[in-house]
């Protein structure tokens, strides 16, 4: 076969999405046989693909000519059999097309896009889900979504489980250098809560923040909120009101893997209120690293996490507030350990690289 893989987002900087990509492009086990094109942004750091893939780089900097103009060009000059996008894919096909859509969000809280993004969503997603030959989503609650909400076929819709890197471990103190890592980041000397993830309405941070800021007005604690992630759309009306006066609530920005292992293992403890997730890998990746969790009870999340955490409704600041309380009191439990890792094992890179392969060559 003539392979496609549409790699934009590699380098964005996108939380999940690039996660998703950049493991099963490490771990595909691309047959002698194929040729696999996988196409990347001018600038990207290839060098881990080069040995596996035959490298392509965009032109079109303009993600609307990239998606609908650039790779239908793209199928028909290397002759490709298969195309493989990410939400969209293009209305001009030469070959078959298949697409991973992490969840559709946007069918359910409209108010949390702008305008531009809601539309952009609902006109093309919808058209990705209905003439791909097969769909790649993150989650069986994802996929039930898609498959009643546009009345797809169960048997088109393919999970391909997120899993969690392994650099993500829990580290020996010497490794991890957390007085050099809270110096960079000024946390200064106090616990803190840690959360990960972009800052959009759906991943719910100004009710952590209100939770947060209620819980230190009522116990006097020291302890900090470290908000690690990359600004993304309405930041500004999500996170500002929130904040107010507050100097104990941490934005670091966009963080390497590197510095986010070492954030989580120093961390106290991890809460997660997004009310929305395809998957969820930050809470995966807390666990990995030995440190307790709390998350909301929605959508994919208890299925990411198991009984190996804590539930609270993501719309309740005070249930967000007893969840900080009960995860701060708490001492290290090995037992809850074990849980963790389990929970952590029950996903693997290798395994969906393998799905998502093994559909390619099965695509008729």
């Amino acid at each position: 076969m003539r392979i496609g893989i549409d790699g934009h987002m590699i380098g964005d900087h996108s939380g999940g999405n690039e996660s998703y990509y950049t493991n099963i492009l490490k771990e595909m086990p691309v047959s002698k046989d194929d040729d696999v094109y996988l196409f990347l942004k001018k600038n990207v750091d290839a060098t881990l693909y080069a040995h596996k893939y035959k490298i392509i780089w965009f032109n079109s900097k303009n993600s609307f000519a990239r998606n609908f103009f650039e790779l239908p060009h793209l199928c028909r000059k290397y002759q490709l059999d298969l195309l493989h996008t990410q939400y969209f894919i293009p209305f001009n096909r030469p070959c078959k097309v298949v697409c991973t859509i992490h969840d559709i969000c946007f069918e359910h809280y409209k108010d949390i896009f702008t305008k531009k993004e809601y539309w952009r969503q609902k006109l093309l997603i919808p058209y990705a889900a209905k003439h791909s030959s097969y769909i790649f989503t993150v989650s069986e609650n994802a996929k039930q979504d898609i498959q009643h909400t546009y009345g797809i076929p169960s048997e088109k819709i393919i999970v391909t489980y997120n899993a969690v890197n392994k650099k993500f471990r829990k580290m020996e103190s010497d490794e991890l250098n957390e007085s050099d890592l809270r110096d960079k980041y000024q946390i200064g000397s106090a616990e803190y809560i840690l959360s990960v993830g972009n800052l959009q309405p759906r991943k719910n941070l100004p009710r952590l923040i209100e939770a947060f800021i209620q819980f230190k007005n009522k116990s006097g604690s020291d302890t900090k909120l470290v908000i690690v992630g990359k600004k993304a759309w309405l930041y500004d009306d999500i996170i500002s009101k929130a904040l107010g006066t507050s100097k104990d609530v941490i934005l670091t920005g966009y963080v390497e893997d590197e510095d986010l292992v070492r954030l989580y293992n120093a961390a106290k403890c991890f809460v997660y209120p997004s009310f929305f997730e395809g998957f969820g890998i930050p809470p995966l990746e807390a666990m990995a690293c030995g440190t307790p969790v709390a998350v909301s009870k929605s959508t994919s999340l208890p299925e990411v996490v198991g009984d190996a955490g804590q539930y609270f409704d993501p719309f309740s600041t005070d249930e967000i507030e007893k969840s900080i309380e009960m995860m701060l009191n708490k001492r290290f439990d090995e037992d809850l350990y074990d849980k963790m890792c389990k929970q952590v094992n029950k996903f693997s890179w290798i395994k969906t690289a393998e799905i998502i392969y093994n559909t390619y060559r099965n695509v008729k």
